[in-house]
């Protein structure tokens, strides 16, 4: 879905209704904006940009060696070698 629109005095631009609909963007709302590579990025409310950050210290007293993201990789890893390990018998 994709939107034409302009930029108004002070840099106030209109996010037309559809898409405000449809992302759950109520008037009030703050959005987060991010520059990714050279676009602008918009964030509605209640976005989580990088859900394993949340994961992060859920869990007390369980120490964790390296990050989040490098566990989920190396367990990801595990699992397709496994996988990988049975079909080449």
């Amino acid at each position: 879905m994709g939107a034409q629109t302009k930029v108004l005095q002070k840099g106030k631009i209109t996010i037309p209704a559809k898409i405000r609909e449809r992302l759950g963007i109520s008037e009030g709302d703050y959005l987060r904006l991010e520059i990714i590579g050279n676009k602008l990025v918009l964030f509605p409310p209640k976005t989580v940009p990088d859900p394993t950050e949340l994961l992060n210290g859920l869990a007390e007293g369980v120490p964790l060696e390296e990050s989040i993201k490098k566990e989920l990789r190396k367990a990801a890893s595990d699992r397709l070698e496994r996988k990988l390990s049975r079909s080449r018998k």
